[in-house]
């Protein structure tokens, strides 16, 4: 029997399954026998802690250490897992042990263990026993040093071993991976403790959750039911610092991955994260307070600077021929340690290849690597093991460090490496989605069904819809950077970098978006959070389109393009990146795909970009932020409203004309302009307020009587010289000083002369 005609039967809290739902659990791999225990997690089918290599050996030399009061030191790692880690056997001990724990500091210690720090901590502390979590399977030396010195260590980790491993006792299912191998630092912490006290380790569920669903590792089988069981009691039985620190009652897996972790994580990027650990230690209500405020501050921070690093990337990458580089190594003596992994993971979103990032200005570079699914970064790393100082990591994630001196040989290498493995094509962007529904679907009934899929992450992701509809259209929420489009019962947001989606219709449309349960004004409705939006029909009116390219205007220069040929354009149509093909009007459009074979396959861009990977596509009127720079070459099929827009262009790149056509801007005389500013002024007198620009252009050219284009026009040349400005709440504001005309740009490019 099939999984979607066996799980319409079954039922949860005395509902029955969808067949859309089952069959997205189908496309997930999960078999009619397993969708009961996945639905219904139980801690009775949680793995055993001894199925994990090396764990009983790792209990029994510590419950001898409790037995004989000897002095423990439990060495972490600095992120969130490790914290989480050391917290859960922190807790545990506490009372039945003499336990201390120590975190590196990443600016002055570096990462993991290093013999220098530990000579340190035997001079200062002497413990009997040191345990690591969340690090150590690489630590061959640094163990070496502490068995020395009379000092016995057991190593608890979930990172990959490499080919030589501490001589010690080992607790990581990685070494044999039999089993459920994929727990976090914090899951096999638990598992520890659950080895040595058997259920207390349900006291620390809550902790283990947000270590799991933060350190991004399968949300399935054992991890599913930690993190299941560990929100569930963050709700129910908070801790008070982790309370303070989500900020809601009721915290999600959207609620760890994108607040709380990021605030644990902050202390340790931006320096020393041992305060971190008391926010599971410690009860004092108004220390806690005032931790959970120091880590607001670091997080917000960590962001400004993650924003920079992730900024000075990007610039660095302009004119990279993706083409023949298909991994981003750079480096930058000035940037954070701390936040490498994140900008390499953002670098990774946007360009859709592997990203390394190094920082410092000594003799030796630090760096955090992450990676698409099809490129396994810990393998292509261990093949240059050689010229690091220090490596760990995943399928997906990996810390090194090396040499200055060796930094540009292991950049050539890993970019050849990445070239003779991989294809260009396993670069191109992918689009994914768990299903396609129709638009008749009950999309609210859909979003509370979907709610039996929680917790959701990695393993287990918010599932991801795709809808193609004819005729979408999108207005602006109020003033501000978001859009919406009201389609029955469902409701499609758009946050900040949709706003080029505004006013048009794009033909046959594909948006892929999550689903969720909104409720606003005591209204229940499916919300939907676009996440991906693509032209499958291309049908844009001409009205529209030169709407779309009004931006052009206040371009201004001189620009003389190199022409081609068609046969030309073809070729550059067949290379997988590089190449924009830009056009401005339906009929440009359709010409190009009539005279240039292979532009009807490529994908085509209505206004905005979706990443800034340099796949070869057609670009329909681009918005004024589609960053051309990543392209090798920008062919420009139409007719442009400006000569000084594609001087624009040309300065970023390679700039060809297709078909030699003049810019031919629009024109407007100083009467309509007037007449707009006297509309404008007539609505702020009144101190007529706006619910969204569309509302205001509505008021205003009903007194201006300018049509949409010159309505347009003018408000940019007003907007330009600060005779008018609109606040995010639609209120106008008039400067009635005399002013110059030819100071805007746009004026001056559509003046009747």
């Amino acid at each position: 029997m099939s999984l979607q005609k066996d799980v319409g039967k079954r039922s949860q809290g005395g509902k029955s399954i969808s067949p859309v739902f089952a069959r997205l659990l189908a496309n997930r791999g999960i078999s009619p026998e397993e969708v009961s225990a996945f639905l219904n997690p139980s801690l009775d089918n949680l793995s055993s802690p001894y199925d994990i290599y090396g764990l009983k050996e790792a209990a029994d030399r510590l419950r001898r250490a409790v037995a004989h009061k000897e002095k423990i030191l439990i060495f972490g790692d600095y992120d969130c897992d490790g914290i989480c880690a050391i917290a859960i056997l922190m807790l545990a001990l506490k009372g039945r042990a003499d336990a201390a724990y120590f975190i590196p500091n990443r600016l002055t210690d570096g990462y993991g263990m290093n013999v220098e720090l530990l000579r340190n901590i035997v001079a200062h502390r002497r413990p009997d026993l040191v345990v690591t979590v969340d690090c150590g399977i690489t630590s061959v030396e640094e163990v070496a040093f502490l068995k020395s010195q009379g000092i016995d260590v057991v190593v608890t980790d979930h990172h990959e071993p490499q080919e030589q491993v501490p001589d010690c006792i080992i607790a990581d299912a990685k070494m044999d991976k039999k089993g459920f191998y994929d727990l976090c630092g914090a899951g096999v912490a638990l598992k520890l403790v659950q080895a040595l006290f058997g259920d207390e380790y349900k006291e620390y569920l809550d902790i283990c959750a947000i270590a799991t669903i933060a350190d991004v590792v399968p949300l399935v089988k054992d991890n599913r039911i930690i993190a299941y069981y560990g929100l569930r009691k963050c709700t129910e039985s908070p801790r008070r610092g982790i309370k303070l620190l989500a900020g809601t009652e009721k915290p999600t897996s959207q609620d760890v991955m994108f607040r709380i972790a990021p605030r644990i994580n902050a202390a340790g990027r931006l320096g020393s994260a041992m305060k971190a650990v008391d926010l599971f230690l410690d009860e004092d209500y108004f220390l806690l307070k005032s931790l959970a405020e120091e880590l607001e501050r670091d997080n917000t921070r960590r962001q400004q600077i993650c924003e920079q690093v992730v900024r000075e990337a990007e610039k660095a990458l302009r004119g990279i021929d993706f083409l023949k580089t298909r991994i981003i190594v750079l480096h930058n003596a000035e940037w954070e340690a701390g936040v490498l992994g994140i900008a390499a993971a953002r670098l990774v979103e946007e360009f859709k290849c592997p990203a390394i990032l190094f920082s410092g200005d000594g003799d030796e570079y630090k760096g955090s690597a992450r990676s698409v699914k099809s490129v396994n970064i810990f393998e292509v790393l261990s093949r240059h093991a050689g010229m690091f100082t220090t490596f760990g990591g995943h399928s997906q994630a990996a810390g090194v460090g090396i040499k200055a001196e060796n930094f540009e040989a292991f950049r050539k290498a890993i970019v050849e490496d990445v070239a003779a493995n991989y294809a260009a094509t396993d670069f191109l962007p992918v689009e994914s989605y768990d299903l396609q529904l129709d638009g008749k679907q009950d999309f609210l009934a859909l979003a509370k069904e979907l709610e039996l899929l929680e917790p959701t992450g990695y393993g287990n992701p918010k599932p991801e819809f795709l809808l193609v509809e004819d005729g979408l259209k999108f207005e602006r929420v109020g003033f501000g950077p978001h859009v919406k489009c009201v389609k029955g019962d469902l409701e499609l947001m758009g946050f900040s970098r949709y706003t080029s989606l505004v006013g048009t219709t794009r033909g046959s449309t594909a948006v892929g978006f999550s689903l969720g349960v909104n409720v606003f004004q005591n209204r229940v409705y499916a919300q939907g959070i676009l996440r991906d939006v693509t032209v499958k029909r291309v049908q844009v009116g001409d009205d529209e389109a030169r709407r779309m390219c009004l931006h052009q205007l206040s371009c201004e220069g001189i620009c003389n393009l190199a022409p081609i040929t068609c046969d030309c354009a073809s070729e550059y149509a067949r290379i997988p990146f590089g190449t924009a093909f830009v056009v401005f009007t339906q009929a440009e459009y359709e010409r190009l795909i009539r005279d240039v074979e292979g532009t009807q396959a490529l994908p085509v861009f209505v206004g905005t970009q979706k990443w800034l990977n340099p796949q070869t596509c057609v670009v329909f009127a681009p918005s004024e932020h589609f960053d051309f720079g990543y392209f090798t070459r920008v062919v420009i099929a139409g007719r442009a409203l400006t000569e000084g827009y594609l001087a624009t262009l040309a300065g970023s790149t390679e700039c060809l004309d297709l078909y030699g056509e003049t810019p031919c801007a629009p024109r407007l005389s100083d009467d309509e302009i007037r007449a707009a500013f006297m509309a404008f002024d007539a609505v702020a007198r009144k101190k007529e307020r706006a619910a969204s620009p569309a509302a205001l252009a509505v008021l205003v050219r009903q007194k201006s009587g300018l049509n949409a284009e010159k309505y347009e026009i003018s408000r940019r040349i007003l907007t330009d010289l600060g005779l008018i400005s609109v606040s995010d709440r639609g209120i106008i504001t008039v400067c009635r000083n005399k002013t110059d005309l030819g100071l805007s740009a746009v004026y001056r490019n559509v003046r009747i002369k």
